[in-house]
């Protein structure tokens, strides 16, 4: 068994920039009384968006290449509760990248408390949208991938990788 890397504290992650802030809205709440999963879910997802578009993967590049993103592995951890009226941001963390593959790991923080509150571990395909099969990356895309990896590595704290998502050869 592979052991994860200790969590990064709120400091290191606020130095990566974030992709997303906001207030948790009262419609957030759930039976519970703190923000329900599926809104963390939905930060992450807003964020990997945004990333992506920023690296050039939006509407005008399917278009334009028939490719895309698949998810295909995901870790959520939840390392502390956040509350409505909570500021929050979304922070990403590039990890690798295959040949036709990314692997990167993004943080929800609870600026209110100063908190990182949770993470999302993911792998994700470069895909033909025509097979539905993991293809190379158009290597505009990859150089870019592959600078925000490399400046990522140079960071003094490990990924907190769970050990069980990665790229493969």
């Amino acid at each position: 068994m592979t052991t994860a890397a200790p969590l990064p504290s709120v400091q290191e992650v606020l130095a990566l920039p974030a992709v997303i802030v906001e207030t948790a809205p009262p419609e957030w709440e759930d039976v519970n009384g703190h923000v329900n999963v599926a809104r963390y879910y939905d930060l992450h997802l807003r964020s990997a968006e945004a990333a992506l578009t920023a690296l050039g993967v939006d509407d005008a590049y399917r278009a334009e290449t028939g490719w895309s993103m698949f998810s295909v592995e995901q870790h959520l951890r939840f390392l502390g509760e956040v509350h409505v009226g909570h500021e929050v941001s979304v922070h990403l963390r590039w990890v690798a990248r295959g040949d036709k593959v990314m692997h990167a790991i993004s943080f929800v923080v609870d600026r209110t408390t100063g908190s990182v509150a949770n993470s999302l571990e993911v792998l994700e395909a470069h895909v033909d949208l025509t097979t539905r099969r993991a293809c190379a990356w158009a290597p505009t895309i990859a150089e870019r991938i592959d600078e925000l990896v490399a400046a990522h590595a140079a960071l003094p704290w490990p990924a907190p990788t769970c050990g069980a998502i990665g790229v493969r050869s």
